[in-house]
């Protein structure tokens, strides 16, 4: 569509500019330099193999795609920009290749039978769990490719695959692994423990907190510091922690959308329009009759002779005889039919609609009636059938009148699909005329220019939230060079095309706006290091001898006992299970008393017990999920070994400016 445009503009006065522009560049480089373009392209080169830049970057996009889908909500396109994602993904692209390198090196193939397996199995191709040819061929056509380009790269990817599946097969799990697994994951442990929250003065302050930094930076409170805080005190914790107080980047943008479902121009057709459309398409609406029919066949070779011709059509007529007289049709088919698929089952052809057999055969089957349902004699290209009607069921379907509704809506709808379509390439057009406004082209094709924002990269909301959009919003095009985005589809036949009108960048947020916010984080940490104080003044003391319980119930705080604490499953914080777990256990007849910093507080543990984890001989189901865990941490650890290997032996360069 773009592309069309520039053709159509690349004549006269225009195209001599164009060229005068470009001999410049020739004229200093050489048209050599053009044609040298693929070493800048390289990002990284493996060996003798090169990655390049476009490769990188279609391959990020596409996993950009995939973790987004994955995650849902929770993905943050900001993470994906940052040069430590992307060099990350671009080291699986060398390991990927330093695998294939070697799978090539030592032969390894994948057979026919193999590859058409493996693409049978991909439910992307498949209809109601099987493998369907037509939808295989279309998802091929979708994606630009030929069966052949498909299977080669398939048949590539299993290639590459069979190293790491070779390692992962070839793991096991010795009984001495197995041992030392249960040990510690069935381990079980005994505690008490108290739990010394931080108590701060504000109800719940650690959850205002979250709240408060949620909160606009223009929302402001007139609440004063406290009592327990000066506002020196504030303003000092503010200027020590600057990047805890910065407002996001954000833009406002501008944006015209075009949209099928609302284009309705000279849409309504008129009652004759519709009438042919359903005559056209008459078999969607209407089922034709049908017919339930048996047939004993008589077969004649092309080229047999007039004499072979007419025996074949003397037993025809003397099998319809035998039928007039009570023979069993049935009977006779089985006896006398050339036609194996329908002999065994007593000529039954099931039901038949028109266009399914040749003229002849249909025309008599046809001509037959349940009062008179036996033919004579039928002449086709297969020699002469005997046909017996079996039932008959009636044409079924929709009136126009009934139809009509159906009929409006799909001519609508096509409409409003041509409409976009036209209107999509002259918004594009107006565009590319004036890549500075959106205004020329909204009031050409009479489309509302809409404003939008402020919105950050992950905050917004509604249009605003739309990965595309915001991925636009934020590129180099709108962002730095201020020119209208390139269409950005946001659905089926909808679009919008975006551009800046404002930008503000990320910048320290003024303590005034961030008051509350700031007091908040301040007592909490008072509140920690009280809480800190009072464990640490706890510990001291069962430590020289007086029981948990003893100062639990003095403190007014509950005590937790844990008779048979587990890695899992305990109802036990999570943070506080996790750390009595990392406790060395304590030495014979002792206790183990130590203190453990939680999110809200901390706790005083008084470590009794251990109890290593035995796994029963009889358990075999538990067993063999215990070997398999190990088994694939050996296969992990081993494949990273092995990768590692491969990087030792190979030449690797990547051209980190690139990136």
């Amino acid at each position: 569509m773009v592309l069309q445009a520039i053709r159509e503009r690349l004549t006269g006065i225009l195209a001599f500019i164009i060229f005068g522009i470009l001999i410049i560049p020739f004229a200093f480089v050489g048209v050599g330099s053009y044609f040298a373009s693929d070493a800048v392209n390289v990002i990284a080169r493996v060996n003798d193999s090169d990655i390049t830049t476009t490769e990188f970057t279609e391959s990020f996009q596409n996993y950009r795609r995939r973790m987004q889908s994955v995650m849902g909500d929770g993905f943050d396109p900001v993470q994906f920009e940052q040069p430590m994602i992307k060099r990350q993904h671009l080291d699986n692209m060398i390991d990927r290749e330093l695998v294939a390198q070697v799978s090539l090196q030592t032969g390894l193939a994948v057979d026919d039978a193999t590859l058409a397996n493996a693409i049978r199995e991909m439910q992307a191709f498949q209809v109601d769990g099987e493998f369907n040819q037509e939808v295989y061929q279309s998802r091929l056509v979708a994606l630009g490719m030929t069966p052949a380009q498909y299977e080669n790269e398939m048949r590539a990817e299993l290639i590459m695959d069979q190293f790491p599946s070779t390692l992962m097969s070839s793991a096991i799990a010795t009984d001495w692994e197995l041992k030392e697994y249960t040990r510690l994951q069935d381990q079980s442990r005994v505690f008490k423990a108290i739990i010394v929250k931080a108590d701060t003065a504000d109800d719940e302050a650690t959850e205002a907190l979250d709240e408060a930094e949620l909160q606009s930076e223009a929302e402001t409170t007139e609440s004063d510091a406290g009592p327990d805080i000066a506002e020196a005190d504030l303003l000092a914790w503010y200027e020590a922690r600057p990047d805890d107080y910065r407002s996001a980047e954000q833009v406002l943008i501008e944006y015209i959308e075009l949209e099928a479902s609302k284009l309705t121009d000279n849409l309504e057709p008129d009652e004759e329009q519709l009438q042919a459309r359903f005559e056209e398409q008459k078999a969607r609406f209407i089922t034709p009759e049908s017919r339930l029919a048996s047939h004993i066949q008589i077969a004649v070779n092309a080229d047999d002779d007039e004499a072979a011709i007419e025996t074949a059509r003397q037993k025809a007529v003397s099998i319809v005889e035998q039928i007039q007289d009570g023979a069993d049709f049935g009977e006779l088919a089985g006896t006398h039919s050339d036609d194996a698929g329908s002999a065994n089952q007593g000529g039954d052809l099931g039901w038949i609609e028109p266009g399914f057999m040749v003229q002849a055969f249909e025309d008599a089957l046809y001509g037959l009636t349940l009062a008179k349902p036996l033919s004579d004699p039928v002449q086709t290209s297969f020699g002469w059938h005997v046909i017996r009607l079996v039932d008959i069921r009636p044409s079924e379907g929709m009136s126009f009148e009934e139809a009509k509704e159906i009929l409006l809506q799909e001519f609508m709808a096509e409409q409003q699909d041509r409409q976009y379509l036209e209107q999509a390439d002259r918004l594009v057009d107006l565009i590319y005329e004036d890549p500075t406004t959106l205004n020329a082209a909204a009031e050409a094709l009479a489309l509302k220019v809409q404003e939008l924002g402020p919105f950050g990269r992950t905050d917004g909301q509604g249009l605003a939230a739309n990965p595309a959009v915001v991925e636009a919003a934020f590129s180099d095009l709108v962002l730095a060079q201020g020119s209208v985005s390139d269409p950005i589809d946001i659905g089926e036949n909808h679009m919008v095309m975006i551009k800046l009108t404002e930008h503000l960048p990320e910048a320290a947020k003024p303590f005034e706006s961030v008051r509350e916010e700031v007091r908040l984080a301040v007592r909490l940490d008072q509140a920690m290091q009280d809480a800190a104080a009072k464990a640490e003044g706890l510990l001291a003391r069962a430590q020289a001898g007086e029981e948990l319980a003893a100062l639990a119930e003095e403190s007014g705080i509950e005590l937790l006992v844990a008779d048979d604490a587990r890695r899992q499953g305990s109802p036990y914080p999570a943070r506080l299970t996790t750390q009595i777990f990392r406790m060395a256990p304590p030495e014979t007849n002792a206790k183990r008393i130590e203190v453990l910093q939680l999110d809200d507080g901390y706790a005083v543990v008084a470590l009794e017990s251990v109890t290593d984890g035995v796994l029963s001989e009889d358990d075999l189901i538990l067993q063999q999920n215990y070997r398999r865990r190990i088994a694939n941490a050996t296969a992990n650890a081993e494949t990273f070994a092995f990768l590692r290997f491969l990087r030792s032996q190979s030449e690797i360069e990547v051209f980190e400016d690139r990136l």
